[in-house]
């Protein structure tokens, strides 16, 4: 029989990262943003000239969901797809300039929320917290679905 805190832990965990999000989506809907489009723009802004499939592949989304991000990133005038010499299907990503700006705040807050959500909290059990997620993905990776 598991003991309680092979029961407690994923509910925790699961609640944190509820609460993570929910407190992210608050700050960028000050910016009229959303995770997903924040998450996309700071990416891009660190990568200028990535492609979209690119993108995608780093943030872990499907293309279609890429896709609907980018409409509104361009809609808001946030980014610019340019065709790739060669390839007329493929698209490079970069921001506008005032999507410079937009991405620092959000890169503010981000860093804002890392500061109070580590408050108080040792270094060293951050590293040993990593530490069990990491081996709890690479258990993930090795469960056939």
């Amino acid at each position: 029989m598991p003991s309680d805190i092979h029961k407690d832990f994923l509910p925790a965990a699961i609640g944190l990262i509820r609460e993570i999000r929910k407190r992210f989506n608050l700050r960028a809907a000050a910016l009229d943003m959303t995770y997903a489009r924040a998450q996309a723009l700071v990416a891009i802004a660190g990568n200028e000239g990535m492609t979209q499939a690119e993108l995608a592949k780093h943030l872990d989304i499907r293309t279609p969901s890429m896709t609907r991000t980018l409409d509104h990133l361009e809609e808001q005038g946030l980014i610019e797809r340019r065709a790739v010499a060669g390839d007329k299907r493929v698209r490079s990503l970069y921001l506008t300039d005032i999507a410079h700006a937009q991405a620092d705040k959000v890169v503010g807050f981000t860093e804002e929320l890392r500061r109070e959500l580590y408050r108080d909290i040792d270094p060293g059990d951050l590293e040993n917290a990593l530490t069990v997620i990491k081996q709890l993905q690479r258990n993930l990776e090795r469960v056939r679905d």
